[in-house]
């Protein structure tokens, strides 16, 4: 983090803030839209404390402001926060590899119980 900041030094405040609203709106927004969507067609029994009105009509509403926000933004921009999504993905594997966790360990099949007779 602190390399990035020193690089950040380097460049035009207004491109530094650009970039980062740009990632943010990528990994953060965008992200969460998605990741609600999943998580109601995987999950739909999973107990919520809250109610989205109209679902799904505002997530995609949202999913449309926020990609037209993105995509108006300078392609020099866009590449930054397309660049950092893919590092932290590689970062990502990289730490999941070593840590041996999702997606490089394998889940143990459930054991079933076998019925009485």
């Amino acid at each position: 983090m602190g390399a990035i900041s020193i690089g950040c030094c380097f460049l035009p405040l207004g491109e530094v803030i650009d970039a980062l609203l740009t990632t943010r709106i990528l990994i953060q927004f965008i992200g969460q839209v998605g990741a609600v969507m999943i998580l109601r067609r995987r999950k739909p029994d999973l107990e919520r404390p809250y109610r989205m009105w109209l679902y799904p009509l505002p997530a995609l509403l949202a999913l449309v402001g926020w990609t037209f926000v993105f995509v108006t933004n300078e392609k020099k921009t866009l590449l930054i926060g397309l660049g950092s999504l893919a590092l932290g993905g590689v970062v990502f594997l990289l730490w999941s590899a070593v840590q041996r966790t999702w997606p490089f360990v394998r889940s143990r099949p459930a054991v079933v119980p076998a019925p009485d007779r």
